[in-house]
């Protein structure tokens, strides 16, 4: 199994406008949201098939890994109004060795619509959302070896965070 880096960075108001048409997560958003889930990564990644890649959201939206914030979470929409990306939020992240936080448990693009801004913007409108709700920090994990997420969420302030840290 990879090594997992939790990060952590401080909610922010919006600074700019986001480059992309956007709205919050709704409960009709489930098919297209396992579909996109499992096809935005690598084969057995998200479940041997669409449907199990649903069930795994309908469990994240129903609080298997923590309290599902549909507010914080966002959809990335292309023109014609269909869903390319994902955030998925979540209260607190189930475990001990997570911050007391928002948690992003999902972020996810469809891999036409790579390298486009998508992800950093859904990740600024939730940093967005949750500063507005009052929230100082959200966290996430993301593999040791996602070069690219690292680089986003880096230019995004996110930093190492651990259960020893005492900052955080």
């Amino acid at each position: 199994m990879t090594d997992m880096v939790t990060l952590i960075a401080k909610t922010t108001p919006l600074e700019r406008e986001l480059k992309i048409a956007s709205r919050t997560v709704q409960p009709t958003d489930l098919p297209r949201l396992g579909e996109l889930y499992f096809t935005a990564y690598d084969a057995g990644v998200a479940g041997d098939s669409i449907e199990v890649a649903i069930a795994d959201i309908q469990a994240s939206m129903d609080g298997k890994y923590g309290q599902f914030l549909p507010d914080a979470s966002h959809v990335a929409l292309d023109e014609t109004g269909k869903i390319v990306a994902a955030v998925l939020v979540v209260e607190r992240a189930v475990g001990d060795d997570t911050p007391d936080s928002p948690f992003i448990i999902e972020l996810i693009t469809d891999r036409q619509h790579r390298r486009r801004g998508l992800a950093e913007d859904l990740v600024m409108a939730t940093l967005d959302t949750l500063f507005n709700d009052g929230q100082k920090d959200v966290a996430l994990r993301v593999e040791s070896t996602n070069s690219a997420a690292l680089a986003l969420y880096l230019s995004l302030d996110f930093h190492r965070w651990s259960p020893d840290s005492s900052e955080d």
